[in-house]
C-alpha cells in the first residue's frame, strides 16, 4: 500500500503526467478544425521511458490523438457570447478556411448587429455586404474563438466599437419571471439592562419580511413586534402589497401600501394603486445624463470623443450632419474633446462642456408615475383619499422638462420644472408649485401659495465636487399635502408652514489619500422663530497604514442648541490574536468627553467576527464591551455584553430567512430582493461566489441573496473544497431576473470514486509512460502517468483493465481492481497492482 507521503509524490507526478497530456491536446486543438491531406505525426522521443522500456512506446497514445474526429463543414446551432455576455442560440454557418486547413465560423453583418457592433461606423461599409463578414480586419483587436466541445462561439470586440446601448441592454425575451415560493426574512433581538438607579429593564423585538411570488404577481409585507416593561405589546405593519411588471412599459404596478415617487412632491405613504416607471429596466448607458454632441462632418471622418485626455467613444461618421447620442461619461460634470479626421487628414477639434443633477435624463427618456388611493398616516391624522401623476422627459438642448399634478378633495396642487445642462457652468433645475388647501378651522378656512426651488451642480477641476445645492422659498399660503393635512387636523407636530430652505453639499479631494466632505442645510417657518440647520464635516487620509477620520457635527436648531459632535478616529492593521486592526477614538459630545480603544478580527473564513473595547469618560465612568458574531449558513447569530461601574448590558440578535419552495424548505442568514435558488442536487457542503458562509444543505440547495434585475447575473459555485469525489460539469451560470423574482439555476453534479493506482509489470517495472488504458468493452478510460501510476473514476464495482503501449500482443497487460478493498487516502482510493 501506498502511505501519504507516497500519495503527495505521486499526486504531483500525477498532476504532471495530466500537463504534458493535456499540453499534447492543447496543442492539437488550437489549430481548429484541421483537416490535413496527410496525417498528423509526432516525435514521442521526449516521452521519456524507464531503463529498458522503447522510446517510441508512447506512439499509440500520440496516435490517437492525431487521429481525433472534428466536425464536418455545414450549419449548426451554436451559443453565442460576445465580451462574456451571452445570446441566444443562432444557426451558423461552419466552412473550409482558404487554405484547406481549418474550419471557421461564416459572420453574418446581422449577427454583428445583434451582439451590438457599430455598423453605421465601421470604416469600410461595403464588407457588410459579403455573406460572411471579415471580422478580424474589419474591427482591428476583435478576436473569434470556437469550442466544438461546448457548441460555443466566443467572440471578442472592442468595447468602442460597440453600440453604447447595448451596454446593460438585455432582450426582453430572456428576463426571467422566476418559480412560485413563499419567504419570511427575520430578525429578533432581546436586550436585558441593569442600572445603578433606574434598576432593571428588558425589551424584545422582532421585525417580519413576508414575501409570496406566484406567477408574475409578487406579494411583499413587512411588519415589527415589541415587547417591554410596559407589558404594551405594540404590533406595526409599515407595508402590505401586490406588484408585478407591466411588459412593454418599462413600469411597474402595485396595489396595496405603498408611497409615491419623491423626485417631484414629497413622497407620501399611499393606500391604493401606484403606476411607476423603473429606471433598472432602460440599458445601463440610459440610467444617467449625458450631452447629445452634434456636427457636421465635410468628408466621412473618424470622430472620437475624449475625457480628461483619455479616449471615450470613436466611430465613423458620413459626410453631413452627424449625431452622437450614446455617450457614457464620468463624473457629475467636465469638458469633452471631440476630435474630427477627415477622409484628407484634416483635424478640427472642439470642446463641449457639460454637466448633471438628478433631475436630468437623456434625450428620448421618459420617467412618469400615476398614484391613486387613501392616505395612510402611520399616526391618529385622517386618510383622505389622494391622486398624483408626475411626467418627466429629456428633451432638445441638452434639457429635460419635469412636471406633476396632485389631488384631494381638500387639496390641489400643480408643478412645472425645466433643468439644464449649462455646460462649464454647471447644471441648473428650477421649478415653481402651486397649491391650494381647504383647512377650515376657526382661524383659517382656505390657503393658497406658490413654491419656487433651484438646483444647481458642478465640478471644478480642482478637484472640488459641489455635489448639490438647493433653495425653496415658499409663500405664506404654500402647503405641501403632508402640511395642509397635519393643519387641517390640528395635529401637535405642525409648527407651521415651511419658509424657506437651503443645502449643500461639497466633495473636495485634496490627494490620492485624502478628502473632504462638508453639507449644510438651513430651514426655517412662517409665523415662528423655530429654525432647523446643521452641517456635517468629515476629514479622512492615509498615512502608510494608519487612517486617519476627522469628523463634526452640529445641530443648530433652537431646541438642540448643544447637540454639537466633534472627534478623532484612528485606525491601523493589527496582527495579534486573529485580529484584523486597531482603533482609537477620542469624542465630544455635547460638554462631554469620551475616549475608546478596540480590537476588531475574524476567524473561520470571516464567519466569526469578534470586537473588545475599553472606554472612560471625563466622568470617571468606566466601561469594558465584548461582542460577536457568527454567520451559520442558515442563519446569523450575535451576542455583546456592556459592563460598567454603574450599568451592565446583555443583548443577542439573530437574523435569517426560511424559504419554502416545490422541492422543500431552505434556510438562509438573510435575502434580498431579487434573489437565486441554485440546486446541486444531492451535494451538500458547496459554496457560492461573494456569498460569504453559504453553502448547498443536505438536498443541494443554496441561496444566493443579492442579484441585479433586468440584468445579466453570473452565479458561480465555489469547486476549491471539494472532495475529489464529486465532479461538476460548469460551475458557472447565467440569469437575467426580473425586480423581485426567485430565479432557479440547477447545475449539473455527480459523486464518482478516484482510484489512483500504481501499475508494474510482472519483472518489477513500472507501465510505460502514456500507455492507454481501457475496459473490456474498449471505452478509454485513462493514460499511464510517470512512475507506472494512473487516476481513473469509475463506480466501486470490481473492474478488469487493459493496458496497451503497443500494436504487438507483448506490448499489452491486464489487472483487475476490486476498490471496495482498496485503502482510502484524502478521497483517493489507492493501491498498487501488477499488470500479466
Amino acid at each position: 500500500m501506498i502511505c501519504s507521503p507516497g500519495l503527495r509524490n505521486a499526486s504531483a507526478r500525477l498532476r504532471f503526467t495530466r500537463l504534458v497530456v493535456i499540453s499534447a491536446s492543447f496543442n492539437l486543438t488550437t489549430v481548429a478544425f484541421s483537416f490535413a491531406s496527410g496525417a498528423t505525426q509526432f516525435q514521442s522521443s521526449f516521452m521519456r521511458q524507464d531503463q529498458g522500456q522503447a522510446t517510441e512506446t508512447g506512439n499509440l497514445a500520440l496516435e490517437a490523438l492525431s487521429k481525433g474526429h472534428d466536425l464536418s463543414p455545414g450549419r449548426y446551432w451554436v451559443l453565442i457570447q460576445a465580451n462574456s455576455q451571452v445570446f441566444e442560440q443562432q444557426l451558423i454557418h461552419l466552412q473550409l478556411s482558404t487554405d484547406g486547413e481549418t474550419l471557421q465560423p461564416c459572420l453574418p453583418a446581422s449577427l454583428l448587429a445583434l451582439i451590438g457592433v457599430k455598423l453605421d461606423s465601421v470604416q469600410d461599409p461595403a464588407s457588410l455586404q459579403a455573406a460572411c463578414v471579415d471580422l478580424l480586419n474589419l474591427i482591428p483587436g476583435s478576436k473569434v474563438d470556437f469550442d466544438n466541445s461546448k457548441m460555443l462561439l466566443d467572440i471578442s470586440i472592442p468595447q468602442i466599437a460597440l453600440r453604447r446601448d447595448v451596454v446593460g441592454h438585455v432582450d426582453p425575451k430572456r428576463l426571467d419571471t422566476g418559480i412560485n415560493a413563499a419567504f419570511i426574512n427575520y430578525q429578533a433581538s432581546a436586550q436585558q439592562s441593569s442600572n445603578r438607579y433606574r434598576g432593571e429593564s428588558s425589551s424584545q423585538d422582532l421585525l417580519l419580511s413576508t414575501g409570496i411570488n406566484l406567477g408574475e404577481w409578487r406579494f411583499r409585507s413587512s411588519q415589527s413586534f415589541r415587547q417591554d416593561d410596559s407589558d404594551d405589546d405594540q404590533w406595526t405593519r409599515s407595508f402590505t402589497y401586490l406588484q408585478r411588471d407591466i411588459p412593454g412599459t418599462r413600469a411597474n404596478l402595485t396595489l396595496g401600501e405603498a408611497s409615491t415617487e419623491g423626485d417631484i412632491f414629497r413622497s407620501i405613504p399611499i393606500q391604493g394603486v401606484v403606476l411607476r416607471s423603473d429606471p433598472g429596466m432602460l440599458p445601463d448607458v440610459l440610467q444617467s445624463y449625458a450631452p447629445i454632441i452634434r456636427g457636421v462632418a465635410l468628408t466621412r471622418a473618424k470622430l472620437e470623443v475624449r475625457q480628461n485626455g483619455y479616449p471615450i467613444y470613436s466611430t465613423y461618421v458620413s459626410a453631413g450632419p452627424y449625431e452622437i447620442d450614446d455617450l457614457s461619461t464620468a463624473g457629475g460634470s467636465g469638458e469633452l474633446e471631440v476630435v474630427l479626421t477627415e477622409e484628407d487628414g484634416q483635424v478640427r477639434r472642439f470642446t463641449q462642456p457639460y454637466a448633471t443633477l438628478s433631475n436630468l435624463l437623456r434625450e428620448g427618456v421618459w420617467r412618469y408615475s400615476a398614484a391613486g388611493g387613501r392616505y395612510n398616516a402611520a399616526t391618529h391624522l385622517s386618510e383622505p383619499m389622494l391622486w398624483q401623476g408626475t411626467l418627466a422627459m429629456g428633451t432638445a438642448w441638452n434639457s429635460t422638462l419635469y412636471g406633476g399634478v396632485m389631488g384631494s378633495n381638500f387639496y390641489q396642487a400643480g408643478t412645472v420644472g425645466i433643468a439644464k445642462d449649462l455646460g462649464a457652468f454647471g447644471a441648473l433645475a428650477f421649478d415653481a408649485t402651486r397649491s391650494s388647501a381647504q383647512i377650515n378651522s376657526s382661524d383659517v378656512q382656505s390657503l393658497q401659495g406658490l413654491s419656487y426651488a433651484i438646483k444647481f451642480g458642478k465640478s471644478f477641476n480642482s478637484g472640488t465636487n459641489l455635489r448639490f445645492a438647493g433653495y425653496r422659498y415658499s409663500t405664506e399660503g404654500y402647503r405641501d399635502f403632508d402640511e395642509a393635512l397635519r393643519q387641517r387636523s390640528q395635529d401637535s407636530t405642525f409648527f407651521g408652514s415651511r419658509r424657506s430652505r437651503i443645502e449643500a453639499s461639497i466633495y473636495q479631494r485634496l490627494t490620492t489619500r485624502s478628502s473632504l466632505n462638508l453639507s449644510l442645510s438651513h430651514q426655517d417657518y412662517w409665523g415662528t422663530n423655530y429654525k432647523q440647520r446643521q452641517f456635517q464635516f468629515s476629514f479622512n487620509t492615509q498615512y502608510q497604514d494608519i487612517t486617519f477620520n476627522l469628523f463634526a457635527s452640529q445641530s443648530l436648531s433652537d431646541t438642540y442648541a448643544s447637540d454639537r459632535q466633534i472627534g478623532l478616529s484612528i485606525s491601523m492593521p493589527l496582527d495579534f490574536a486573529r485580529a484584523s486592526n486597531v482603533t482609537f477614538d477620542l469624542q465630544k459630545n455635547a460638554n462631554l468627553y469620551s475616549q475608546r480603544a478596540s480590537m476588531s478580527g475574524s476567524a473561520y473564513d470571516n464567519t466569526l467576527n469578534y470586537r473588545g473595547s475599553i472606554s472612560h469618560t471625563d466622568q470617571q465612568q468606566e466601561s469594558v464591551t465584548l461582542s460577536a458574531n457568527y454567520q451559520a449558513p442558515f442563519a446569523s447569530m450575535g451576542s455583546g455584553i456592556t459592563v460598567g461601574r454603574e450599568y451592565r448590558s446583555l443583548s443577542l440578535n439573530t437574523n435569517g430567512a426560511i424559504m419554502l419552495h416545490d422541492q422543500g424548505i431552505t434556510f438562509s442568514p438573510y435575502l434580498g430582493e431579487t434573489m437565486a435558488l441554485i440546486q446541486v442536487p444531492e451535494i451538500a457542503g458547496v459554496g457560492v461566489a461573494n456569498a460569504g458562509a453559504m453553502r448547498t444543505n443536505d438536498r443541494g440547495f443554496v441561496l444566493a441573496p443579492y442579484l441585479r434585475p433586468y440584468r445579466v447575473n453570473y452565479l458561480e459555485l465555489n469547486t476549491d473544497d471539494l472532495g475529489p469525489n464529486i465532479e461538476i460539469e460548469n460551475a458557472t451560470a447565467q440569469v437575467v431576473p426580473r425586480r423581485g423574482a426567485i430565479v432557479k439555476s440547477v447545475f449539473s453534479a455527480r459523486k464518482v470514486n478516484r482510484l489512483l493506482i500504481t501499475a508494474t509489470t510482472v519483472n518489477g517495472q513500472p507501465l510505460p509512460f502514456a500507455a492507454q488504458v481501457s475496459s473490456l468493452t474498449g471505452e478509454q478510460m485513462g493514460i499511464i502517468g510517470q512512475a507506472g501510476q494512473m487516476l481513473l473514476s469509475t463506480t466501486l464495482q470490481s473492474h478488469t483493465l487493459n493496458v496497451r503501449w503497443g500494436p504487438a500482443e507483448e506490448q499489452s497487460c491486464k489487472m483487475q481492481t476490486e476498490p471496495t478493498t482498496m485503502q482510502e487516502i484524502n478521497g483517493f482510493h489507492v493501491q498498487k497492482l501488477v499488470c500479466q
